[in-house]
C-alpha cells in the first residue's frame, strides 16, 4: 500500500464515522463501499508464485 493510498483509506474512515455520529447513513454508505472495495484488494495474496509443476 502506498502513502497515497494509505492516505485515501484514512481518510474515507473518517469521514464515515463523522457521518454516522451526524446521522448521514446514505452517505456514511456511499464512503463505505471505496473503504470495503480498498480492503478486498489488499485481503487476498498478491503476486504469489504458483508451482509449476516440473519437479525433475
Amino acid at each position: 500500500m502506498t502513502n497515497t493510498e494509505a492516505l485515501s483509506f484514512l481518510a474515507l474512515f473518517i469521514l464515515a464515522i463523522t457521518l454516522l455520529l451526524k446521522d448521514q447513513l446514505i452517505m456514511a454508505i456511499i464512503a463505505i463501499v471505496p473503504l470495503v472495495a480498498t480492503s478486498f484488494k489488499y485481503s487476498f495474496p498478491q503476486n504469489v508464485k504458483k508451482p509449476s509443476g516440473h519437479n525433475h
